[in-house]
């Protein structure tokens, strides 16, 4: 679904906003959806069932911190989840210490698409705006 987002950033360039809007918006319902069912019928396509990492990313670009915390509970809801299915649970304390190592990953990762110094910094900026205790 945001394929498109991920290689325009890559060419150091911006995604056009109004289409980002857009597909954001319509990936985070049906993330949102995916969810809300048990973790043995989540999807692996990506099209049904978007990548969280994907969903922070795009929210960083559109400077959307209402549904940035969306996507940060989302992130802390399909860690939960994989967990739990795995036997393994955590107070809320560790786990919301994996959740803010998990952002920090992906947001890192968002800033690693960056093709040059300059690219890399503005992303950067982008995602201490929403994320400022970025590491």
């Amino acid at each position: 679904m945001f394929e498109q987002m991920v290689s325009t950033l890559r060419n150091g360039r911006l995604p056009e906003t109004n289409l980002l809007r857009k597909r954001f918006d319509a990936a985070l319902i049906k993330k949102m959806a995916v969810i809300r069912t048990p973790y043995s019928f989540w999807p692996t396509d990506t099209k049904i069932n978007p990548p969280a990492k994907q969903l922070l990313w795009a929210a960083i670009l559109l400077h959307d911190k209402e549904n940035f915390s969306i996507v940060e509970a989302i992130v802390a809801a399909e860690l939960e989840e994989k967990q739990r299915t795995k036997g393994q649970s955590d107070s809320i304390q560790d786990l919301a210490a994996k959740v803010r190592q998990l952002l920090q990953a992906y947001i890192r990762e968002f800033i690693d698409l960056a093709p040059d110094e300059t690219c890399r910094e503005n992303l950067t900026h982008r995602a201490q705006e929403l994320f400022p205790i970025l590491e």
